[in-house]
């Protein structure tokens, strides 16, 4: 009697230290809920569906920052064509007008364009903009970093919402 209680002991600890130590390497492997996913920038291009609702960083070269408000600025991967819209979030007041030209790894949450009231109303702020612009080409000040924007293939109904960057 004493030898099966013994040998049921024995399996138990072994099956019970067994499942442990899988649960402890899931929650050591187990990525931090607020960390941001490094994203390559033609990934991003290639796929942006994949990445709506996700905080990532992507690396970039700024080629605009809004001179009227500095609530928004444009990125650009390999190909120049292709800019990638970040709208300042609440993490920042505006983007320094520095950044300009400057490569930089941005991180923020990716949200399609029409998601809520906020990105609509940055969508037709775009579009009023875009009509004002044989105003503003009189004034000198063009936006033509928008308008391209709004004619290119992809991540033009993509807006990553600003949480930090850095400077390369």
């Amino acid at each position: 009697m004493i030898k099966k209680l013994f040998s049921f002991i024995l399996v138990s600890a072994m099956l019970t230290s067994c499942g442990n130590t899988g649960k402890k390497e899931a929650a050591v492997n187990k990525p931090e809920s607020g960390a941001a996913e490094k994203v390559e920038f033609t990934a991003l291009v290639e796929n942006p569906g994949n990445f709506v609702g996700k905080n990532i960083s992507v690396e970039g070269k700024v080629v605009h920052v809004c001179t009227e408000t500095g609530k928004k600025m444009f990125i650009v991967g390999k190909n120049p064509d292709v800019r990638l819209y970040v709208a300042a979030g609440e993490n920042i007041s505006k983007f320094p007008m520095e950044l300009l030209g400057s490569e930089i790894t941005v991180e923020g949450v990716i949200t399609r364009v029409g998601g809520n009231k906020s990105q609509q109303g940055e969508m037709s702020e775009m579009k009023k903009h875009e009509n004002e612009e044989g105003m503003k080409k009189m004034n000198g000040d063009n936006c033509e970093t928008e308008t391209a924007l709004s004619g290119q293939p992809s991540l033009s109904d993509i807006i990553m919402e600003y949480k930090s960057h850095t400077v390369k």
